[in-house]
């Protein structure tokens, strides 16, 4: 079992490696600051500047699309995230959150 922290799972690091570990966990909890002070655009240049192969990064970014209530961009990012990690269990967890608002939200388009 990897670390977890605000439903960002740290793992792929060295954990022998204190400083290098120190700063992941810096990194994940700026980007959590910024998302819950509603910094989006300061969140966006943050994640800009984050490897975006890694699967928490696309995570992050999931989560920043669905803050801006953009859950069609999130469904994609989340996907992106499990391919890269399948095992991505908060990536599956909001993938399947996201659908749901978006289907509920399509369907409310129609139903006047």
């Amino acid at each position: 079992m990897f670390p977890m922290m605000f439903g960002i799972t740290l793992r792929g690091m060295d954990y022998t490696d204190t400083k290098g570990l120190r700063f992941q966990i810096y990194r994940m909890e700026r980007f959590v600051d910024l998302l819950q002070e509603g910094k989006l655009t300061e969140a966006e240049e943050f994640l800009q500047n984050l490897d975006q192969a890694n699967d928490n990064v696309l995570y992050c970014w999931g989560r920043l699309y669905s803050r801006k209530g953009d859950e069609a961009k999130a469904i994609s990012y989340y996907a992106k995230a499990l391919e890269v990690y399948p095992n991505n269990e908060e990536a599956r967890v909001r993938l399947e959150i996201a659908r749901e608002i978006l289907s509920f939200r399509d369907a409310n388009l129609y139903n006047h």
